[in-house]
């Protein structure tokens, strides 16, 4: 009984002790003991359980909570240091807009060269008309390039249907004694006139033969006669380019503007879908992380690479660049670009019977074989594919390959631009759980030429079959491709909710987007499709703080007046930064 006791007081003694001792104890530390709070006229969130709020509430580069009022956020406001930000408090606010599909070395590359497109562009610091017609093509061609001093001339966005045909005698005589290189508005294909040729070290037909007679390379892609080099022979082009491409003014130039371009559109969050194909991956890496790591970069980028440049083991691979070059906003993941069949904008892409109304084919960027065995090999590894296609003959070689693969759980494949499927496709792709990544723009610029060459009216009407696929449940992402289109969201959510052609005719109504639909296409659904929908895409707790600032509510305006709505710059991961 005596020990009883003795134990009883034992533990008294332990208990009082620690009562006393936490009773001095200082209290826990308030988490995010800094707070800034937002407040918006209106704050679109995305997220269907909780869709408005007036003030959300920040910190550490999160979203801590959100509210109708601000005593809705007493549980992440008391006690602790907050600010309170009205200067939007006349603004909407959306998530940070998501570009699923750029090129950023493409990017770089074209946006300190001269457009001469048939469309007009609006882009940092320049601006250029729309051009149609042979003649005034020609003109066009003429005037700015008497205004370059460049060795080497380069200018972007001719097309036959719109500029007439175009090839090596032709450019002889327009410039006969100055190195000119037009790229065609699909960015797949190059004109290269005689003096160009002798610049690049390609100027005999030999020289020329044994520059493009590399593995992977068509033959048929690479003409000396017509100077026209194309599709898989594109990038030993773009090879003998690069000097004159990516000098590093022109580098700096290209980063800079790019940046403003993405502020002055809203775009937090990209992806780059064709990452170490222009630079390969390691000087690429060093470049982007050169950019992207700096504290001025509002934005953040998703490193897809292409397909040929993964050797080994796919894993491997990924671990070695995460380990060298990952960081909060240049970063990789188990995610892999593939090609199946050719551009769109050049009428390259692989169609099914009746095909062409001129009667040309289509081409292959990976051959169908091919095509399958790099699928395999990276599912088997684990991994998310996103594939390059964009006719319905193309269509198919990519949905029967993926027929074909073993059911695995957490991996998703991603139909990449879409130019032209049939129903019964999308009906396929909605029934395999597929995602799509749509390229809007088609429908704009080429609704109305290719209805009178190559596709007819039914066929050229239904490109970007969009709506078909909303109805169906399919995840869709919109994007730009720049610059196929612009790298601005709101544009391609106007062009997919309305399909409005260049000469204003509306194009195939029952394929538009819902208004609603087209926004999440470039917010939340666009984070989907490319895996950074719990990061970002959204305002909700717990993801990044990017918001969107807008001078109006998009859905008031509806889908007509999107192009109306104006980016007054973003919130990124909690900061302020302005468009202009």
């Amino acid at each position: 009984m005596n020990k009883f006791w003795h134990h009883l007081a034992a533990l008294f003694a332990i208990f009082t002790f620690s009562n006393i001792a936490a009773a001095n104890e200082p209290p826990p530390a308030v988490p995010y003991p800094k707070v800034t709070v937002y407040e918006a006229a209106k704050i679109i969130t995305m997220e269907p359980g909780f869709p408005e709020a007036r003030y959300v509430a920040t910190a550490d580069g999160i979203v801590l909570g959100m509210g109708k009022t601000l005593d809705d956020l007493n549980a992440w406001t008391e006690g602790r240091d907050v600010t309170v930000d009205r200067q939007f408090a006349k603004n909407i606010l959306m998530p940070g807009f998501v570009e699923p599909h750029i090129h950023p070395m493409q990017t770089i590359m074209m946006l300190p060269i001269p457009f001469i497109s048939p469309e007009s562009w609006d882009l940092p610091g320049k601006s250029y008309p729309a051009v149609r017609g042979k003649g005034d093509y020609e003109r066009r061609l003429r005037a700015v390039l008497a205004k370059s001093t460049d060795e080497l001339f380069i200018t972007w966005g001719h097309h036959k249907l719109f500029h007439g045909d175009m090839d090596r005698a032709l450019l002889d005589r327009i410039a006969p004694d100055r190195a000119v290189v037009i790229w065609q508005r699909s960015f797949h294909e190059i004109i290269v006139n005689t003096p160009a040729l002798k610049l690049l070290g390609i100027g005999t037909k030999d020289a020329f033969a044994e520059a493009f007679s590399k593995p992977g390379i068509d033959p048929s892609h690479a003409d000396y006669d017509s100077g026209i080099i194309h599709e898989t022979a594109l990038f030993n082009g773009i090879e003998k380019l690069r000097p004159y491409l990516f000098s590093p003014a022109k580098v700096q130039q290209g980063l800079t503007d790019m940046r403003q371009m993405m502020l002055e559109n809203g775009v937090t969050t990209s992806a780059d879908l064709a990452f170490g194909g222009f630079g390969g991956p390691e000087m690429e890496s060093q470049l982007f992380k050169s950019l992207y790591d700096q504290p001025t970069m509002p934005s953040r980028i998703l490193a897809i690479p292409v397909a040929p440049l993964i050797t080994g083991d796919p894993n491997a691979w990924l671990a070695d660049m995460k380990a060298k070059y990952d960081s909060d906003k240049f970063f990789f993941s188990n995610r892999v670009k593939l090609f199946a069949d050719g551009a769109f904008f050049a009428q390259y892409m692989q169609m099914n019977p009746p095909g062409y109304s001129d009667g040309h084919q289509g081409k292959w960027l990976t051959e169908p074989d091919e095509l399958l065995k790099q699928t395999e090999r990276f599912w088997d590894a684990g991994w998310n594919l996103h594939t390059h296609v964009n006719g319905d003959k193309g269509l198919d070689v990519v949905l029967d390959i993926t027929e074909k693969l073993p059911v695995k759980n957490g991996q998703d494949i991603v139909m990449e631009h879409l130019g032209y499927s049939t129903e019964a496709q999308n009906r396929r792709i909605g029934d395999m759980g597929l995602y799509v990544s749509a390229q809007p723009n088609y429908i704009r610029i080429l609704g109305d030429t290719y209805a009178k060459t190559g596709m007819g009216p039914d066929r050229a009407a239904q490109m970007s079959r969009l709506g078909s696929l909303e109805r169906k449940g399919v995840p869709l992402g919109l994007h730009s491709d720049f610059n196929m289109a612009p790298i601005n969201p709101l544009y391609l959510a106007w062009v997919a909710s309305n399909r409005i052609t260049l000469d204003g005719n509306a194009k195939a109504p029952a394929e538009r987007l819902t208004l609603d639909k087209a926004l999440r296409a470039i917010t939340i659904e666009a984070a989907q499709v490319i895996g950074l929908d719990a990061m970002v895409g959204s305002i909700a707790t717990g993801k990044k703080a990017d918001f969107t600032v807008l001078d109006r509510d998009p859905y008031e305006g509806g889908a007509a007046k999107l192009q109306d709505v104006q980016v007054q710059g973003v919130v990124f991961e909690g900061r302020w930064f302005p468009a202009r």
